[in-house]
């Protein structure tokens, strides 16, 4: 197993090649896919009381590039109510873009026995609004942005726009919107599909229905897998950890597993990003044997709320929710103020099984107007009740899903 690549020399490389470009000085090199996690540690629990004891999966790095691009448009305390919720208050916008850019290209470079893509795009109702050049320009060339445009009213718009989540996805999400809202403008989106073959398969004549107690109480049988063998672990009185590798290893699953004593949801309420920095450093190769519960869920979230719940409310405001970065004004046409956000949906996917996991989600946003070191013996860790687990690029450290499970079934 190879620890992280060095990515913050890659940010300051990036950036200090971007200013080269520029003959500027360099903006200080932002860790974005640190502030990715945090944004998604706050976002997952913000999602979670919406849902309680619901499962929720979600993809931290597809929301945040989306919102990014949408930062780009925004001004003044919208702006800055977005990098607060982004957990990027302070960072420079152009180093930002310089950093997602990187991101973008580390989660493209392959790695064995692995697909891992991530897409944007910016479909424009071309009758109604017109985007600056600067905001076109600065979209297609950090996040690689395809720009579409589209007749919202036209019977096939939203057909058009899933087609592209879909194609995205590898037809894991074939709907994300269930149709366009007539006041909407522009949409933003973005993809992000994982599949990945265990570095060490699970047997499967090995899975077995077993008991899943659910945080009620109450217990159902599940279909749960199991392998012993070495793997990256660590306990706490709190909590068991593991890292199960995929291919080479560049991208893993992490499993959270809160002891009995303790519960997903204590769990969920002190994840930072401090924190998850503080659990990987924890992680030791022992032997061992995981048993891990087999699941497929799909879900759709609604994130305005969410997102208001983390500051970020101006930018659904439809009087004053500065989004003038975006819009050309074309005389007759609404009034610059007027352009606020109507919704922010995710779209995800996530399935784990013996040969390995698949992982898929879209974000899509509408802009409208009006550890302690002891001896290693062997661990057992039965995943038998309510859970956390991510997908890690281990190259960039960022988390691509991030899931709380409490029921693995349903």
């Amino acid at each position: 197993m190879h620890g992280h690549h060095g990515l913050h020399a890659l940010f300051l490389a990036a950036a200090l090649w971007g200013s080269a470009v520029t003959h500027a000085a360099p903006p200080a090199s932002v860790d974005v896919a640190a502030a990715d996690n945090a944004f998604g540690f706050r976002l997952l629990n913000a999602v979670q009381k919406t849902l309680p004891g619901g499962n929720i999966v979600l993809s931290p790095v597809s929301a945040a590039l989306d919102l990014s691009m949408l930062l780009n448009g925004a001004d003044g305390q919208t702006q800055q109510e977005m990098l607060s919720a982004l957990s990027l208050s302070g960072s420079d916008l152009s180093a930002i873009n310089q950093a997602n850019a990187l991101l973008i290209k580390v989660i493209r470079t392959p790695a064995r026995s692995i697909i891992l893509s991530v897409a944007d795009s910016v479909w424009v109702d071309r009758r109604r609004a017109m985007l600056r050049p600067e905001y076109v320009k600065a979209t297609r060339t950090w996040y690689e942005a395809e720009m579409t445009d589209l007749d919202f009213s036209s019977p096939g718009a939203a057909t058009r726009i899933n087609g592209w989540a879909s194609t995205e996805t590898h037809g894991r999400i074939s709907k994300v919107l269930d149709r366009i809202d007539p006041a909407d403008l522009v949409l933003l989106l973005n993809a992000v599909y994982f599949k990945g073959e265990w570095t060490h398969k699970f047997d499967p004549a090995k899975t077995q229905q077993r008991d899943f107690a659910l945080a009620g109480g109450s217990v159902k049988q599940v279909p749960r897998m199991a392998q012993s063998g070495r793997f990256d672990y660590f306990d706490t009185p709190h909590l068991q950890a593991i890292r199960l590798p995929f291919g080479d290893g560049d991208l893993v699953m992490d499993v959270l597993l809160p002891a009995k004593s303790s519960s997903l949801g204590a769990l969920e309420a002190e994840l930072t990003a401090l924190q998850w920095t503080g659990w990987q450093a924890l992680y030791v190769p022992r032997p061992g044997t995981i048993e891990l519960p087999r699941f497929e869920l799909k879900s759709n979230y609604r994130l305005n709320e969410p997102l208001q719940a983390l500051g970020m409310t101006r930018a659904f405001r439809p009087a004053g929710a500065q989004l003038t970065g975006m819009f050309s004004s074309v005389p007759g046409q609404l009034d610059q103020a007027r352009y606020f956000i109507s919704t922010v949906l995710q779209a995800t996917y996530w399935k784990v099984d013996e040969a390995g996991s698949e992982a898929a989600a879209v974000t899509a946003i509408g802009v409208t107007s009006a550890a302690i070191a002891r001896p290693a013996q062997p661990f057992r860790m039965i995943v038998d009740r309510p859970f956390l687990c991510a997908i890690e690029d281990r190259r960039s450290g960022a988390l691509l899903f991030l899931g709380a499970i409490y029921d693995p079934s349903d």
